[in-house]
């Protein structure tokens, strides 16, 4: 998990209180917190739309926020890796973009190199012979298809099992191009490649590349504290009116 943590200091403040505004206190500042995370939150996507390529939502969705209580003044803007649904948690792909170092293996890149296909310093990236997604991903039916043809039981989203070529038969798509991994030292390079059986054409359609370092593209943490500084002093203002305006008024 990775958070920017938003705090409130009250020293010097406290004297100037009546028992009561004291005693109720934690809640104003409870509540400020909770404001100013929250749309805390929203700016960090914002700031994801401007320094990403088309996050995609799932991506976006993994900026969560962790609300103050009164007993933990203390709130935080969250990119988890434990509660969001998926194969690949928010902080595998967003925790380089963030703090630098490498981005974690999908799941079917680390079969390719439990398989002995691609090495653990590779990642795998479309080529341009493939068409994406409108985020500028690869589609999961294209990883499933390709998957299933290297004869690996990838259990990606749709699919079940390996294709035998007994199976293509069957099911008639021996007629579709066929997807193979080039061996080492051959004049290919590293990747997935896709043949035509009509042309005996092949093209490369995902490429293993060496895994590079990634440079810190969104600075969390900085959002956070600038929307802080701008927002909380009115959230509080805002909450501790409520707390001092007289009943009835």
């Amino acid at each position: 998990m990775i958070d920017a943590t938003v705090k409130f200091d009250l020293t010097g403040f406290d004297r100037y209180l009546s028992d009561v505004e004291r005693n109720r206190m934690p809640s104003v500042i409870r509540n400020a917190l909770n404001d100013t995370v929250k749309s805390g939150r929203l700016e960090v996507q914002k700031e994801m739309d401007r320094v990403f390529d088309r996050p995609t939502p799932y991506a976006k969705r993994g900026v969560i926020y962790d609300a103050a209580t009164k007993e933990n003044l203390r709130a935080a803007v969250v990119v988890t890796g434990d509660r969001t649904k998926g194969a690949l948690p928010a902080t595998a792909f967003l925790g380089p973009q963030i703090e630098g170092g490498h981005r974690s293996h999908k799941a079917f890149e680390r079969q390719l190199i439990q398989r002995g296909l691609m090495k653990p310093n590779e990642v795998a990236v479309p080529s341009r012979e493939i068409s994406l997604d409108r985020y500028g991903n690869m589609t999961q039916g294209f990883i499933n298809r390709f998957m299933a043809d290297l004869q690996i039981d990838y259990r990606g989203a749709g699919a079940t099992r390996v294709r035998s070529d007994a199976s293509v038969k069957r099911n008639k798509n021996y007629r579709s191009a066929r997807f193979f991994v080039p061996k080492r030292g051959s004049s290919l390079f590293p990747g997935v490649w896709q043949r035509d059986p009509s042309t005996k054409d092949i093209k490369p359609v995902v490429l293993f590349l060496r895994r590079e370092s990634y440079r810190i593209r969104l600075k969390l943490r900085d959002v956070v504290e600038r929307h802080a500084n701008a927002e909380m002093p009115a959230n509080f203002e805002k909450h501790f009116n409520r707390l001092i305006r007289p009943i009835g008024s």
